[in-house]
């Protein structure tokens, strides 16, 4: 056996992988599509080659899309699936905050908001330390210390709130938590 073909058999045996693996996520996730799209009266997307199925709807005069994807590489720091809420505001928010559930301790250099529970468990950056107490307030807290999603990362950017946890949603009560979780943060999000 060549060199070629070793490497040709190795690509076509990850296609092939990658394709059974992508085909059975978009099929576990439009079952959980399916009935929130009845819920929310929402548009299912069906997977493409390369991307998996999303699911659009409005709520209170806000835009909601869920989706998955199979790499998230720089967007949550590491290289495994994720699933993310992107919950779109109808005005500016103004700034930038994100809180990142961690794994490690505390690293210097880092907002903190006084909650030492909270700051012990997420990474708290923002662009202003006031829009950072508004939308990082007690309740919102409470809820992500209590949510039992893996690799929670919670960001409000500008005209977005976007809610990512690790891997391909399993049920959908983690649907359901992370598009709580998404509305509770945009009812918080002030007017710039």
């Amino acid at each position: 056996m060549t060199w070629g073909l070793i490497i040709g058999v190795a690509i076509a045996a990850a296609l092939v992988y990658g394709y059974r693996v992508h085909t059975r996520d978009s099929r576990h996730l439009v079952g959980l599509f399916a009935d929130l799209a009845a819920a929310h009266d929402g548009e299912l997307k069906p997977a493409s080659f390369v991307a998996l199925p999303q699911l659009r709807f409005e709520q209170d005069d806000r835009r909601v899309l869920v989706t998955a994807m199979a790499s998230s590489g720089a967007q949550t720091g590491n290289d495994g699936p994720f699933t993310v809420v992107e919950l779109e505001l109808p005005f500016d928010s103004g700034g930038k905050v994100r809180a990142t559930h961690r794994t490690g301790g505390r690293l210097g250099g880092q907002a903190e908001t006084g909650h030492d529970s909270f700051d012990a468990a997420f990474r708290v950056e923002w662009s202003d330390p006031a829009l950072g107490a508004v939308v990082l307030d007690p309740n919102v807290r409470w809820a992500l210390l209590q949510s039992t999603l893996h690799g929670l990362d919670v960001r409000v950017v500008g005209h977005k709130v976007t809610v990512l946890a690790d891997g391909i949603a399993g049920t959908k009560a983690d649907l359901d938590a992370m598009i709580a979780i998404a509305t509770l943060v945009a009812d918080r999000c002030p007017r710039h």
